[in-house]
């Protein structure tokens, strides 16, 4: 972790191929959720019931946007990286990554936006404890664009 932000490996099955094939588009935002609840975990966040979440896991995404730059094409495991491009008083950024895990090729990138909630549904602020968690995932910049354009 810190500032190079979070990796997460998951496996995707052959269920989650398209017709074509590939990881179907969809899916790809199922593995950075993944990624982000496995964040959370390692830093003592779990919870195995909605009462038992900690306060600051309470919040609704607000954006969620995905670019795709190549196909992934089998079943095997999917690299997800997290960082925090931006944290503000109620929100937060997430830029992500979506890779091969042996440094292939980058199939797809975006952002996800959150704002945490109160007990109203109404915005409320971070935490001291996670406002300095997420400033320990912060990245000055994206990542390159490695991959050539299909």
């Amino acid at each position: 972790m810190g500032v190079t932000g979070f990796r997460h490996d998951t496996p995707v099955y052959f269920d989650e191929l398209d017709l074509n094939g590939h990881l179907h588009n969809t899916r790809f935002a199922l593995h950075v959720e993944r990624a982000t609840s496995a964040l959370f975990e390692s830093l003592g966040y779990g919870w195995t019931s909605f009462a038992d979440r900690h306060p600051d896991l309470v919040y609704a995404v607000r954006e969620l946007n995905l670019e795709f730059l190549a196909p992934f094409s089998s079943p095997g495991p999917l690299r997800t990286e997290l960082w925090v491009r931006r944290l503000g008083r109620t929100s937060c950024v997430y830029g992500f990554r979506c890779t091969d895990p042996t440094e292939g090729p980058t199939y797809a990138r975006g952002r996800r936006a959150v704002v945490k909630l109160g007990p109203g549904g109404r915005p409320e602020p971070w935490s001291a404890t996670m406002r300095d968690i997420l400033a320990g995932l912060h990245r000055a910049e994206e990542p390159p664009a490695d991959e050539e354009r299909r």
